[in-house]
Formats: C-alpha cells, sequence, structure tokens
C-alpha cells in the first residue's frame, strides 16, 4: 500500500483497480435502489507521517506514506449520488488534517434522513491485527447456509434474504 515509501501521486493504474473493486458495489446499491448510475470516478490521495512511527511491520520514517485515501463516486446525471471513501492508516498523526479516529468506521449518509455514526473497535492495537478480519469476515460466513439453499447463479445481497449472524 506504498507505506514507508515516499509519496508519490495516484496515476491511473492505480485508480483503474479502485475503479474495477469498488465501483461494483455503488452500481449494486444504486439498481437495488432503482437509480442506476452513469459512470464511476475514482481519486486517491496520500498523507505522510511528520515524524517517525513505529508499527509491527517497523519504523515508518517522516516525510514517507502513512495514509492513503480513496474515493470511488457513483455518477448519475453528473453529479456524485453515492459515494465511498476509505482511509488505510498506520498512525492519527499526519501532515494532513484527516479525521482519522483510533479505530473503527465512520459512516456518514446524507440525504432525507442523514446519518453520522462513528463504529468503533473496542480492542487494544496490540490485538486489532488478530482481530480485525472478523469484522469483515463474519458476515460471508454467515452467508454460507443461505447460499447453500439458493438457486444456482450468482447472488448479491439484494437477491439474498437479510443475513444474521447465528449465536449459540
Amino acid at each position: 500500500m506504498g507505506f514507508g515509501k515516499p509519496p508519490a501521486v495516484y496515476d491511473e493504474r492505480q485508480l483503474s483497480v479502485v475503479r474495477d473493486s469498488f465501483g461494483p458495489s455503488l452500481h449494486m446499491v444504486a439498481d437495488t435502489l432503482s437509480i442506476p448510475l452513469d459512470s464511476v470516478e475514482a481519486e486517491g490521495e496520500v498523507a505522510t507521517a511528520p515524524r517517525p512511527v513505529h508499527i509491527a511491520a517497523g519504523t515508518l520514517r517522516p516525510d514517507t506514506v502513512a495514509a492513503q485515501r480513496i474515493t470511488v463516486s457513483g455518477l448519475r446525471g453528473g453529479r456524485p449520488l453515492l459515494r465511498f471513501r476509505a482511509t488505510w492508516y498506520c498512525t492519527t498523526d499526519l501532515d494532513r488534517a484527516w479525521d482519522v479516529r483510533a479505530t473503527g468506521w465512520h459512516v456518514t449518509v446524507d440525504g432525507d434522513a442523514p446519518l453520522d455514526v462513528d463504529l468503533r473497535f473496542p480492542v487494544p492495537l496490540d490485538r486489532m491485527a488478530a482481530m480485525s478480519p472478523s469484522y469483515t469476515a463474519n458476515r460471508a460466513v454467515n452467508a454460507v447456509p443461505i447460499l447453500c439453499e439458493a438457486s444456482p447463479g450468482i447472488r448479491s445481497t439484494a437477491d439474498l434474504p437479510h443475513i444474521v449472524a447465528r449465536l449459540g
């Protein structure tokens, strides 16, 4: 991801990967809402560490990449309709005034019923690497029985019933 390297501008190859990786999800959400997108755009930027940062993989020197942020926008009628932004970082001490938290996700929805939600991970940072894969994998694991019962073919979350964890 370029952490610890000199900062560079996102090139078209990197932006193409971002569009191809996150664009289909934006298209699926828009299609499910019956407001299909005309196109998807992507942009990326980096922030550097103003001082040395010690992480499990080593030390990031000052003025090297300590964070990167991508924004993928689904356009309709030439205007952004849906936007996904991901910020990956090794420290909250950055050379830019990005709103990054110690852990978790920040979700905002602008619209008729706006939301601004912070989801913090109550896990000590030294255990985060062991715990964080569960935040991504649990929904997919809980989908296995539903997918096994589904008719053949490719399915999206819009095609399936709600996926709820089976506890106990």
